[in-house]
């Protein structure tokens, strides 16, 4: 009779532990509801900035506004590769989060080149293929703003900049866009035509045609 009081007050402590050990489990799991909003990133500046080749570069900076608290910042880049001495197209990017983890990521666009007498390829372009405008708009010579440069029906908003480093050279190299890191390479033009591939996840590896 002893064994089985003992065996049952044993069975009756393990209930409890394994009911306490679950209770516990449980209140760790909780997770708390947050609205899903992102600070804002403001440029000090403009967004596009233009040099010549073998010009100095002092980035301006940013200020971050926090979404949640609305207090207002300084914002110092996270990454600079500005490199005034060669042409190309480089970034000065700024990241900020709020308490719940939200990111936001803005890049200003530096152009370094010294390129003259180009064609002015900007306008707008349909890919064949769907029927889809492409947009490109000079903001300086050999500097470039294109819309949608996938010439699809979604990505519609995406946007990349391009700068022309030599006559008829052309470079778009990674930079983030609402799509993610995009970039364009196999860059070529004929008369009213511009021909690329897009390097995103989310676009295919086919150099897209577009026509005038």
């Amino acid at each position: 009779m002893l064994f089985h009081k003992i065996r049952l007050s044993i069975v009756a402590m393990s209930a409890v532990v394994l009911i306490t050990s679950c209770e516990k489990d449980d209140t760790e799991s909780v997770s708390r509801e947050v609205k899903v909003s992102y600070p804002e990133i403001i440029l000090n500046g403009d967004e596009v900035v233009i040099l010549p080749v073998g010009a100095s570069y002092t980035d301006a900076g940013a200020i971050v506004k926090d979404d949640i608290t609305g207090q207002e910042s300084p914002l110092e880049a996270v990454s600079d590769n500005v490199n005034t001495a060669e042409p190309g197209l480089y970034l000065v990017i700024f990241t900020a989060a709020n308490a719940n983890g939200f990111e936001t990521t803005v890049a200003r666009k530096v152009a370094v080149t010294d390129v003259t007498g180009t064609t002015d390829r900007s306008g707008t372009y349909v890919r064949p293929q769907t029927g889809v405008e492409m947009i490109m708009e000079q903001l300086g010579e050999g500097v470039y703003k294109i819309t949608n440069p996938g010439g699809a029906g979604v990505g519609v908003n995406t946007i990349v900049y391009m700068v022309e480093t030599e006559l008829g050279v052309y470079t778009a190299p990674d930079q983030p866009t609402v799509e993610g890191t995009t970039s364009l390479d196999e860059i070529s033009f004929a008369e009213g035509a511009a021909f690329w591939r897009v390097n995103n996840a989310g676009y295919g590896t086919q150099v897209r045609e577009f026509y005038k």
